[in-house]
């Protein structure tokens, strides 16, 4: 019994990896291609790692391989792809059904923009913090 349990849950959390890669991946994919990401010379891994972590905390479900959790991800990957989709009306209508209604699409669209706004003023401070204490340590002491 104990075995099956286990090999129930890893197989589950490997469904919520895969889809959570996905959602990462195409947050990579926006960030990499983000012009402001390229103008303040932001690492696009970290602000793609500090999205995923922030909004995976505000999505449905309580722990990855949640079915809740599943749908979110793929949910959100699909939000942020909606763009680039040839048929944005159907995939909108897709969206409302994978958050539950209109609502629930805005919501995770917020969640989202939340996100997105505040890990790039996270990481821009803290490279800028970083550039400032490399430009201290430059600077020749000066003898009294």
């Amino acid at each position: 019994m104990k075995k099956l349990l286990i090999i129930s849950l890893s197989v589950l959390t490997l469904a919520a990896c895969s889809e959570q890669e996905a959602y990462q991946q195409t947050v990579f994919e926006q960030i990499s291609n983000d012009p402001d990401i390229k103008s303040y010379h932001l690492d696009p891994e970290t602000v793609t790692q500090c999205i995923v972590d922030l909004s995976s905390k505000k999505m449905a479900g309580i722990v990855p391989f949640e079915p809740m959790r599943k749908a979110a991800y793929e949910g959100y990957t699909k939000m942020i792809g909606l763009k680039k989709s040839e048929k944005p009306e159907e995939v909108l209508q897709e969206l409302r059904e994978y958050f539950g209604d209109a609502q629930g699409l805005a919501d995770a669209h917020r969640n989202y923009s939340e996100s997105y706004l505040e890990c790039i003023s996270t990481v821009t401070h803290r490279t800028l913090d970083e550039q400032e204490g490399m430009e201290e340590e430059a600077k020749p002491e000066i003898a009294e």
